[in-house]
């Protein structure tokens, strides 16, 4: 039985130096907080108090903040985008 004939880059690869890996599955992890949970507890927007949308991360996560709910407040989606990955205090001096 002969072997099946391999791709164009599989043959390439030994030659370049390169290794070819499969792609596997993304590791998914539940949220250390219920989405609900934090809506209803601040009932709308914690900064101008409209109506919540979203979640925000009062430490952003690109800033080394922990993502737990200790760290999370409901946000408009205006309020929510201008914040972006400021910090609180950066955000709020810039108003």
């Amino acid at each position: 039985m002969t072997p099946a004939p391999r791709s164009r880059d599989a043959r390439r690869a030994p030659r370049l130096g390169i290794v070819l890996r499969r792609p596997t599955a993304r590791r998914t992890r539940a949220a250390p907080y219920d989405r609900a949970e934090i809506l209803a507890r601040w009932g709308g927007c914690c900064y101008c108090d409209g109506p919540a949308e979203e979640l925000d991360h009062v430490i952003p996560l690109a800033l080394g903040g922990p993502d737990v709910a200790a760290n999370v407040v409901a946000s408009c989606r205006a309020c929510n985008q201008a914040k972006y990955t400021k910090p609180l205090a950066t955000w709020a001096a810039e108003d």
